[in-house]
């Protein structure tokens, strides 16, 4: 998922003096290429579950988790046609013994999945932001335009993810040394680097920082919203006693009130009785939130009844609530994403550009694994914050 082919020039280099100490030097090469190919194997089944779940779970269809199943699609190729050249090289002591022709397509997969992949995330970004803060274009779009929407995201995904990598594929990238299989070119580093992560990323942080900001704004006009949520109504009743003029006047404005809630109710909304004005309140109130209501009677001291008609604390419905879920899942992969792939970014811009900065071949080694470990971590993910993740994934394991 990154252009990660540049282990091998450090492998190359560090292991020339361990291959001529002995065959007891390549049982650590042994166990990292087994340790890698079970992170292969945990890649693949992990991700080709959240494809085979999205693609069988009517629940799962939604434009976010086909966006998902083009992320995982990214992941199961780094899985399959990047990682066990990784392998391969880690086995050979970072020797490349293959053509250049073999290295070229190497290391433009492993730069097309990387993009891919942030690309993918940034597409889904984007569609969470319409999803918050569009929800009415976003959810009652026909499904016709929702497919078309998608699959113009999905392709504009890979035709990019395609076009940044493709210069190596054309031989922009040589290398002096045919043993050596690795992105020589600090101007494509510096290309692809930029294109591939820090530009999406930036983009991708910005939409979601502007989706929090709304976020909050809306709970916060929830908040007043229930505060200046009940609305009283006094009938005149049948008084105790005869009161005067004045002091029935002050009673009347102490005890009779009429709601002033203009945000819970239409244009033209007048109360013409108790039923018909619960009917109408409840028809008025908006498409994503369910109130609930009280009535309340009370006989007054100076013998008027009072009426309340009071709403509860406002819930949201099944649709916003699942759509601040996925939000929130997306954020979750966003920041896993960043944790894995942001010190490889830097610590290989660093080693192209900055020859005083001295990087040790274990760091690079261990960034790049450790990016590698995001491809795995996104099922993971999904089961532990998506239900219906979860229940598919049982599901289909049940069967």
């Amino acid at each position: 998922m990154a252009p990660l082919s540049h282990l091998s020039s450090y492998i190359n280099s560090t292991c020339v003096a361990e291959n001529s100490t002995g065959a007891n030097q390549a049982h650590p090469h042994a166990y990292y290429a087994l340790s890698y190919c079970i992170l292969i194997l945990v890649i693949v089944f992990g991700n080709g579950l959240v494809c085979v779940a999205v693609l069988k779970e009517r629940a799962l269809k939604t434009t976010t988790n086909y966006l998902v199943v083009s992320l995982a699609v990214a992941d199961l190729l780094v899985a399959t046609l990047v990682m066990p050249w990784v392998v391969y090289l880690e086995v050979t002591g970072g020797v490349w013994h293959f053509s250049r022709i073999c290295c070229d397509v190497f290391v433009t997969l492993d730069v097309m999945m990387c993009t891919a992949s942030i690309l993918n995330l940034c597409a889904i970004s984007i569609d969470r932001y319409t999803a918050v803060v569009m929800p009415v274009h976003y959810q009652h779009g026909t499904g016709q335009s929702s497919c078309r929407r998608v699959a113009l995201m999905i392709t504009t995904v890979w035709v990019l993810a395609f076009a940044v990598s493709c210069p190596l594929l054309f031989g922009l990238n040589t290398t002096g040394d045919p043993s050596v299989c690795s992105i020589s070119n600090p101007d494509f580093v510096i290309y692809s680097s930029i294109v591939s992560f820090y530009v999406p990323f930036g983009v991708t942080v910005l939409v979601y920082a502007r989706i929090y900001v709304v976020l909050r704004q809306r709970r916060r006009k929830r908040i007043l919203t229930r505060q200046n949520s009940q609305c009283i109504s006094v009938r005149p009743g049948f008084p105790q006693q005869p009161l005067s003029p004045g002091r029935a006047q002050s009673e009347l404005k102490r005890y009779y009130s009429i709601c002033q809630d203009t945000a819970l109710r239409q244009p033209g909304f007048q109360e013409e009785g108790e039923l018909k004005g619960e009917e109408r309140m409840r028809n008025s109130l908006s498409p994503t939130m369910a109130p609930k209501l009280s009535l309340e009677v009370r006989k007054l001291s100076n013998g008027r009844l009072s009426t309340s008609l009071k709403l509860g604390p406002l819930q949201p419905r099944a649709v916003p609530l699942r759509e601040k879920k996925a939000t929130q899942m997306v954020v979750i992969v966003l920041g896993a994403f960043i944790v894995c792939w942001l010190p490889f970014f830097l610590t290989h811009v660093l080693n192209t550009h900055c020859r005083a900065c001295h990087v040790p071949p274990e760091l690079y080694s261990a960034t790049t694994w450790l990016g590698y470990m995001n491809s795995a971590l996104n099922p993971v993910i999904y089961t532990t914050f998506n239900v219906e993740f979860r229940k598919a994934f049982l599901k289909i394991l049940s069967c």
